[in-house]
């Protein structure tokens, strides 16, 4: 394994690290097991999720208590922790970092949150809400100063929302997708974190898992770029061993496979959701990215998809089948997808209805 120092941070990071989603769906014994394997193979930091409990408060962190809090009791020492904030409240903030202490880290070899994420920063007003007196930001920050949090990081899949709140100098780390369909964080995202010692976090190397196909190329394509830790959700054992070995010995891209993997990201750039958050507010009140994330997820076969589908349906959130076609997500839409005939076919494949 190689290790990088996380600019902005006193911690030096596998280049390949955990993205936690894919643990999240694992039995316990299993995500334990894959846990101590990752570590075993030199990988030190875990970037923890917990999918849709993320929102919860009554459930949020028990899954990563459950998992890798069991293998944090033995083997703190050896791994740094990034735990995900959805909230922006000073006082959401502050309830969330003293539960994911407890539930965590507490009674470890090193009670502290390494890595603070605040994740979704996606649009303005939840970036205003953040910096405002009363937002989480100032929370954390007292939070960093009585020693309960390392660093502050700030996720987000708008460049230019990232940017607006790296500039403000409070943030230690961005955490963002980039990928060769993604490349848009080269024009001031990376050149600006690299200027001001700011560490980069990529999320989502694997396009979400639509790069699947080419997941090594996407990776030696990353990597080829001045970024920090590289976080892919990884299911198995084989997984985590080829994408350690594309990272770190898999070197530059041929010119034949960068001309494979621009061949593929142009056919899923068609339809591919960079979850920026330009299309919301839904006048309907879909959350469109969702439904994307749900549909193209490869974490889980289609019938896992449409039981997530009807619990949605059921607990009452506005899904896919509320579309009416009014086209104002297409307008908003920089990469002009179409999002009406899209929301058609989630509904179609996870709600089973017929639609000509």
């Amino acid at each position: 394994m190689q290790y990088r120092r996380l600019r902005g941070t006193h911690l030096d990071l596998s280049r390949v690290a955990y993205g936690g989603l894919a643990l999240y769906y694992q039995h316990p014994d299993a995500a334990i097991e894959l846990i101590n394997a990752a570590i075993d193979r030199g990988i030190n930091y875990f970037d923890c999720d917990e999918a849709g409990n993320q929102f919860v408060p009554n459930l949020v962190y028990e899954d990563t208590r459950k998992k890798l809090g069991q293998v944090l009791k033995n083997r703190r020492n050896e791994v740094y922790v990034g735990i995900k904030c959805m909230f922006a409240r000073a006082d959401e903030v502050a309830r969330d970092i003293d539960k994911a202490l407890n539930f965590i880290v507490k009674g470890t070899s090193r009670e502290i949150i390494d890595i603070f994420h605040f994740a979704h920063v996606d649009v303005d007003e939840k970036l205003d809400l953040l910096l405002s007196p009363d937002g989480g930001l100032a929370a954390a920050e007292r939070a960093k100063q009585e020693g309960k949090i390392g660093s502050i990081l700030i996720a987000s899949h708008n460049p230019r929302v990232l940017m607006r709140a790296l500039k403000t100098g409070r943030f230690d780390v961005a955490e963002f997708p980039f990928t060769i369909i993604e490349p848009e964080y080269l024009d001031d995202v990376i050149p600006y974190c690299a200027d001001h010692n700011i560490g980069t976090i990529i999320m989502k190397p694997i396009g979400g898992g639509q790069l699947a196909q080419c997941a090594s190329l996407s990776l030696r394509w990353i990597a080829q770029h001045d970024v920090d830790c590289i976080i892919p959700g990884m299911k198995s054992l084989e997984e985590i061993e080829q994408n350690i070995t594309a990272v770190i010995e898999g070197g530059a891209l041929s010119a034949e496979e960068l001309s494979a993997l621009t061949e593929i990201s142009q056919h899923l750039g068609a339809e591919y959701c960079h979850r920026c958050g330009y299309c919301l507010p839904c006048p309907q009140g879909i959350h469109i990215i969702s439904q994307f994330d749900i549909y193209k997820s490869t974490l889980f076969g289609i019938e896992k998809k449409q039981e997530i589908y009807r619990q949605m349906k059921a607990r009452g959130t506005r899904t896919a089948a509320d579309c009416i076609g009014c086209g104002q997500c297409v307008e908003k839409c920089p990469f002009k997808l179409p999002v009406p005939s899209l929301m058609e076919r989630v509904e179609r494949d996870l709600g089973g209805v017929s639609v000509p």
